[in-house]
């Protein structure tokens, strides 16, 4: 990568991460699961839907050893492999060789698999610290339902609440798509919504004015403890076209949905999915969605909305990821003060995003995601963003779990805006004083503006 020239030395705060997240029921491992967790879309598209979903069954329930025989019958490992060396072309791929580099030094495939396994099985934050350092990050905002502060403290690690658990107390409507990702982020919400309501000392309440009060007590209670933000990934569930509804009718899909499923529980707490009305489903989702928003608005708490594209295996709807749908909400005239951001860029929607943040003024954007899967793309974006919003408009960030992620996402998001900056000054269109600023708000203090913090 090229020398950079406004972006280095420029410190950065990371807007979007999952850093210190591991999902229920996974594994420690290595980076090889990166590649694998890619690899698993090719899988999908290449055996029978039914021996697909009874494989990933096996997987997610941590039965390893009915997941390996049942995997060697179907020929996964033989797909994986293939997949495996169709990715070596891609960005992420490159992405992930560098970002190894970075942290462990030149080590064959195999033993960078171990080594990445074994630090985090033996200091996970020690090993996110060491990515922190080598990449100029003071800190970054995590994704994640809840962090130990003391293992990741919130100087570096800031967490980030998803509402989406709030939105669906009584479960979702039966899947019937393709693929294991969609059903995967509703077990994920299903169960962040149980701890919560653990946490209260309750069940789902008996009435939707009993369930509001405690979804703002959990709310405020998350933020006291820390969470600077919130965030919306309803995107892999269902579309991002939130309406509002009348109250009335928000009480009417409370009462259709809890007589449906009255009796029914899954994970304990959260009702199963027979006798969800799609109709009721949404309406009241889109209440509480409206509902948690408002309190945002006024208590001064940005929210992160997912936009676009998705994980490699099938199952959230592109079409319903289009941010153009989020225009009813961000229109609306009780949220005209929640700073909202749409987090990765949007593709294949990135002009939809700044058509959005232009016309108001609420809307910044980030283009976390793009600088590990994307590399000219993010250039093309960079410059449509920078040429066209306000400078306080544009956010940096990785959206990655993974310290050897943040590495190279890191140094590759600098090499793009390094660039976009250096053309846009050798076109007359910022000074060199400009660009330099403009390195600064993107790094570090648009999201220290929009989220009150400090580097």
């Amino acid at each position: 990568m090229s020398e950079l020239t406004y972006t280095a030395g420029v410190p950065a705060i990371d807007h979007h991460s999952h850093a210190g997240y591991v999902r229920p029921g996974q594994r420690i491992s290595g980076i090889d699961s990166y590649e694998i967790e890619n690899a698993m879309g090719h899988v999908e598209g290449h055996i029978d839907h039914a021996d697909y979903q009874a494989y990933m069954a096996l997987v997610e329930s941590d039965r390893p050893a009915e997941a390996a025989e049942l995997g060697q019958r179907l020929g996964i490992p033989a797909l994986i492999e293939q997949s495996l060396r169709w990715q070596s072309t891609t960005v992420h791929a490159a992405a992930l060789r560098e970002g190894c580099e970075a942290l462990y030094g030149r080590l064959s495939r195999e033993e960078t698999i171990a080594v990445s396994k074994q630090s985090r099985i033996e200091d996970f934050p020690g090993l996110y610290d060491r990515a922190l350092l080598l990449s100029d990050t003071a800190a970054v905002l995590t994704d994640i339902p809840e962090i130990d502060p003391m293992a990741w403290p919130h100087a570096r690690y800031k967490p980030i609440a998803r509402i989406d658990p709030y939105l669906f107390p009584f479960g979702h409507p039966t899947w019937t798509g393709r693929g294991t990702d969609a059903p995967r982020f509703r077990r994920i919400f299903a169960r962040v919504l149980e701890r919560q309501l653990e946490l209260a000392g309750t069940d789902v309440p008996a009435t939707l004015e009993a369930y509001e009060e405690f979804v703002l007590d959990s709310v405020r209670r998350r933020r006291a403890e820390g969470f600077i933000g919130l965030k919306i990934a309803s995107a892999y569930v269902r579309t991002l076209q939130f309406q509002r509804v009348d109250r009335a009718e928000a009480l009417t899909a409370w009462a259709d949905l809890a007589g449906a499923t009255a009796g029914e529980r899954e994970y304990g707490t959260i009702p199963a999915p027979s006798g969800i009305d799609a109709t009721s489903h949404k309406v009241l989702a889109d209440h509480l969605a409206f509902w948690i928003l408002e309190w945002a608005a006024a208590e001064g708490m940005p929210v992160q909305i997912h936009t676009g594209f998705g994980h490699t295996e099938p199952g959230l709807r592109i079409s319903t990821a289009n941010p153009l749908l989020l225009e009813e909400l961000i229109g609306d005239p009780a949220l005209n003060r929640l700073q909202i951001i749409l987090i990765h860029g949007g593709f294949p929607y990135s002009s939809n995003l700044t058509a959005l943040a232009q016309m108001h003024g609420n809307v910044h954007l980030d283009f976390s995601w793009m600088p590990y899967l994307q590399h000219h793309t993010v250039t093309r974006v960079l410059e449509e963003w920078l040429e066209l919003l306000p400078a306080n408009r544009v956010m940096y960030g990785t959206d990655t779990g993974s310290p050897e992620m943040h590495v190279s996402s890191t140094r590759r998001a600098r090499t793009a805006l390094d660039g976009v900056l250096e053309s846009g000054v050798s076109d007359g269109l910022w000074t060199r004083r400009q660009a330099g600023w403009l390195a600064e708000r993107v790094l570090h203090q648009n999201l220290c503006d929009v989220y009150g913090v400090s580097l």
